[in-house]
């Protein structure tokens, strides 16, 4: 489980778990980190957005992701 300020964008990641099973025990580069409210009443949401490579952009939760040493 990590932490939303350990993500960086251009750090690796690697999935622990997706919606998508084969993205699952990959490796990736953080693209971008972002807290949204939708609605504006709703609550808050952190996404960070991952290049798999040979799938392609993923969205997912901080908590789904684990950062490697660099």
């Amino acid at each position: 489980m990590t932490d939303i300020n350990d993500c960086v964008p251009g750090r690796q990641v690697r999935v622990l778990q997706a919606g998508v099973p084969r993205v699952a025990g990959k490796t990736g580069i953080i693209v971008e980190v972002s807290r949204i409210r939708r609605p504006p009443s709703g609550p808050l949401r952190e996404r960070v957005t991952i290049d798999v490579p040979g799938h392609g952009e993923v969205g997912l939760s901080p908590a789904d992701v684990e950062v490697l040493p660099e």
